[in-house]
Formats: structure tokens, sequence, C-alpha cells
């Protein structure tokens, strides 16, 4: 099956691969990046590109997706908010 975003919010988004695993990639300016600081790579934005930055051992299980998605979106808005 092919790469679907079920959620994005801020510059993230939670995707699926169809066979049960889950991921969160950071989509910017045409790109996207992996969010695991042990496989940082970047790739251009699209199904291939966010199924090359997630890599073999970036998935995770559903609720461990959501949860690191929440954190994300979460953190980006405290940034947001508190920085500017």
């Amino acid at each position: 099956m092919g790469i679907r975003i079920i959620d994005s919010d801020e510059t993230y988004r939670l995707i699926t691969d169809g066979d049960g695993r889950y991921a969160v990639v950071e989509a910017r300016c045409g790109h996207v990046y992996s969010l695991d600081c042990h496989h940082a790579h970047q790739a251009p934005d699209g199904e291939e590109g966010m199924r090359e930055v997630v890599g073999e051992h970036g998935w995770n299980d559903y609720p461990a997706a959501r949860d690191c998605f929440r954190k994300a979106v979460t953190g980006e808005r405290y940034y947001k908010e508190h920085l500017w």
C-alpha cells in the first residue's frame, strides 16, 4: 500500500504505510524531514520522500505515533507563543 497522511497540523504529518505502521514527519519548503534523531534525513515531499525519511526502523504503532504527533504540534505552538 502507499503512504497516506492521516492527520496534519503546523508542519507535522501523521502518516501510515497501510500495513499497521505509523510515523510522524515534518514538511517544509517542498521537503520532508525525519523526526528520528537516529535517522536524520530529508527528501523531496511526496509519497516516496516520506517513505525514505522514515526508513525501515522509524515506524511505530498508532498510539506511539499519535503521541509523537501531539507532542510535536504542542511544542511548536508553545515555542511560537513564547518566543515571538
